[in-house]
């Protein structure tokens, strides 16, 4: 499919940020996977698989402005509009014995009647429709499968649990994902 080079430009460059900030904080937290949403896609499954591609990119430190580089950490990325959510999920090799791209997308699909749409190497790709009869609603959706992706890799012992004692202040993007602010 051929895409507006603006819409394009403006998801690669989304992509790239949250990819810095995503290495960031999962280097703050010894995060090893993340969940987060992401806007400019606008619930496309493709410009989302582009989205996070450019979180994965190699950094190259002669720009001006430092994008991606969070290519070693796992991923569950969402995008809607007001008639279907697209998710993303991307487990780099080195961790593809731990956990499965597929199944982790497929968790999260199962619940809401949605459809995988691709799985290549280390991403799958999939989307949830709207069905207002049903009570089904993308941005609803998105808001509650962030914790749900979570929850997915806390049963696996792949994300750290709360743990009530400590600081509330420090979360590393998970149900008070900063990104959704």
């Amino acid at each position: 499919m051929s895409y507006d080079p603006k819409v394009l430009k403006a998801v690669i460059k989304e992509g790239g940020k949250r990819g810095v900030e995503i290495e960031g904080a999962a280097a703050l937290g010894g995060l090893n996977y993340f969940c987060t949403k992401v806007d400019e896609p606008n619930g496309d499954v493709e410009l989302l698989i582009k989205s996070v591609e450019a979180m994965n990119a190699e950094v190259d430190e002669s720009a001006e402005e430092r994008r991606g580089g969070s290519g070693e950490i796992g991923k569950m990325i969402l995008s809607c509009n007001e008639k279907k959510l697209a998710l993303v999920t991307y487990v780099p090799e080195s961790r593809k014995e731990e956990c499965s791209a597929e199944a982790w997308l497929k968790a999260i699909l199962d619940e809401y009647e949605g459809s995988v749409v691709k799985v290549a190497g280390t991403i799958a790709a999939g989307e949830i429709l709207a069905d207002g009869d049903k009570g089904r609603f993308p941005l609803k959706i998105r808001d509650e499968a962030i914790p749900k992706g979570i929850a997915y890799l806390r049963e696996r012992g792949l994300f750290p649990v709360d743990d009530e004692s400590d600081d509330d202040s420090v979360d590393y993007f998970g149900e008070h994902n900063v990104f959704n602010e």
